[in-house]
């Protein structure tokens, strides 16, 4: 009875040691998604009996219908220069406001802004997750405001988000020029190779009255490669951004510049009233899906009307963020009714840079419900892991177009990776001529792979890191003792770590008898070592010793 009862245990032993290892949903952190932020294509949001939000197809059938703008800047100037501080969609924060109110007079809403001293202007602040501040496919997007010039200055600035940094103009103007209203498209547009082209300007349209109303839209059709100013609804000049001037034949690229993100201007040396004024753009793979255009990349004009279409629906998150770098989903999972025929499928993101909600990258990865271990995922040079991360679900019709699918409770699990505790029981063990013996516990974390060491000649304030001794990182590895870690600071060890800090920031002031240093210790995980995604501990308790040559009485 004794060996069968061992035998049982022998065999229970790795089992038991599995579920321990395994990170399991129900001892990790949860997040439950709600209809905040999300982007509904075809689909829209319902409440049940429950109160659940439930997300449906919007039309189930296959007939044409036109692509959803998204509207990224909403400026109503209703309210006075003082109280506006940001934009009306609450994406963009204004810098500066400096106008009058105007009301009356053809002005629409609660007012408009009035525009006639040289201080007059909103700078608005390009944000890197906004249209604005997007160096990815611009899509098809349309600028338009109400203007009511009263003197026809030159220059007048209507709008200009115009970016420098990169050495050269690159970005979207509209501005006064004798008389006339002007777009300029200054090296906006990207060839197929990824050059960019010269400028795009609209200047021949109709020359423009004072102290009349005028509505101006600048629209670019990313499909066909129009782009066109108009007045009024009246098509006032166009030319097709292609590399033959032809329509939809290898249509130019629209995108900012990643090295820029400049501040928009509005009204700067206008005189006279703009109200109104409104950026709204279209998703390019929103295009891509309702278009039959055969685009290169994108898909093979000999399959054009072979490929059965399924007009689905498409909720997106926008871009979410984890408390730390290297974040792993252990599981995502949703609820869904499936009448006959339909069906529901996921995609997933995630990454330590931050990435706009249209981005190309990182790379999306399709799941089924209750998909686990996510983290685990081999990408690129390391796992599926990271501190941003964003989903897309796709709901299909049934192919008779009568029934839609029911998405709810949308969820994931995820395992924070945590930085290491600090290391503890740090001490200065024994001074020697120019030298201090420090000394501190391993860490037992199963993921630590080294320590640091930071000093200085004042408080909390170190001028120095030492990571390496000769050549080797400083870890559990570099004593024998099981319990402690002792190394020797030495001005042979500050020299070698001072010449491996590429950013010469700190100091590194060699040891010196007599004077008081400060010591901190901090351990460091495996995640992405090297690199400013790593986890790194807070400082340990601060220390302080002083290098001493001993005495010189040897007797």
């Amino acid at each position: 009875m004794h060996k069968m009862r061992t035998r049982y245990i022998r065999y229970l032993v790795p089992f038991i040691a599995f579920i321990l290892l395994s990170p399991a949903p129900e001892f990790s952190d949860s997040v439950r998604f709600g209809p905040r932020g999300l982007d509904l294509y075809n689909v829209r949001m319902t409440r049940d009996d429950r109160g659940r939000e439930v997300y449906r197809l919007d039309d189930n059938s296959y007939r044409e219908k036109n692509v959803p703008s998204v509207t990224d800047l909403v400026l109503s100037f209703n309210g006075p220069a003082s109280s506006s501080v940001r934009d009306d969609t609450g994406n963009y924060t204004l810098r500066s406001s400096v106008y009058d109110s105007a009301t009356g007079n053809g002005v629409l809403g609660g007012g408009g802004a009035s525009f006639y001293k040289k201080e007059h202007r909103v700078e608005i602040e390009s944000a890197r997750n906004q249209w604005m501040g997007s160096c990815e496919d611009l899509g098809s997007f349309t600028i338009e405001m109400r203007i009511y010039p009263v003197a026809l200055r030159e220059d007048a600035v209507l709008l200009s988000r115009m970016g420098q940094t990169s050495g050269a103009r690159i970005g979207i103007e509209l501005v006064m020029k004798n008389g006339h209203i002007v777009a300029r498209l200054s090296r906006l547009f990207k060839e197929e190779d990824g050059r960019r082209t010269g400028d795009f300007v609209l200047n021949r349209g109709r020359l423009l009255e004072e102290k009349r109303w005028y509505h101006v839209s600048l629209s670019f059709d990313r499909i066909t490669g129009k782009l066109a100013l108009f007045i009024n609804g009246e098509e006032d000049e166009m030319v097709y951004a292609s590399e033959r001037g032809e329509p939809g034949v290898k249509v130019y690229k629209p995108c900012f510049s990643c090295e820029d993100l400049p501040i928009a201007i509005v009204g700067k040396n206008f005189y006279g009233i703009i109200d109104e004024l409104r950026i709204s753009y279209r998703h390019f793979d929103d295009l891509k899906r309702e278009s039959d255009m055969a685009i290169r990349a994108h898909g093979e004009a000999g399959r054009i009307g072979r490929v059965p279409v399924n007009r689905e629906g498409v909720v997106t998150s926008p871009v979410l963020e984890f408390p730390h770098t290297g974040t792993g989903v252990l599981r995502f999972q949703w609820g869904e009714t499936l009448p006959a025929h339909t069906f529901i499928w996921f995609e997933f993101r995630t990454g330590d840079d931050l990435f706009t909600m249209n981005a190309d990258a990182p790379r999306w990865y399709r799941i089924e419900n209750g998909q686990r271990n996510i983290y685990m995922e081999k990408s690129g040079n390391g796992y599926l892991r990271g501190r941003y991360y964003q989903w897309r679900a796709h709901l299909a019709p049934s192919p008779d177009g009568n029934r839609s699918p029911e998405l709810f409770d949308i969820s994931l699990n995820y395992l924070d990776d945590d930085p290491p505790l600090p290391p503890r029981a740090v001490e200065a063990v024994r001074t020697s001529d120019n030298g201090i013996r420090l000394r501190w516990r391993k860490s037992v974390e199963e993921d630590i792979l080294g320590y640091r060491v930071y000093y200085g000649t004042r408080s909390r304030a170190y001028d120095g890191v030492i990571g390496t001794i000769g050549g080797a990182r400083i870890s559990n590895d570099t004593s024998a003792d099981p319990a402690y870690i002792e190394i020797e600071i030495t001005n042979k060890v500050i020299d070698e770590n001072m010449k491996r800090d590429g950013r010469k920031i700190l100091e590194y002031p060699l040891l010196k008898n007599g004077v008081l240093y400060f010591f901190a210790v901090t351990a460091y995980d495996t995640y992405r070592p090297d690199s400013g995604y790593n986890h790194e501990s807070r400082h340990s308790e601060e220390i302080s010793a002083r290098p001493f040559a001993g005495s010189e009485i040897t007797r």
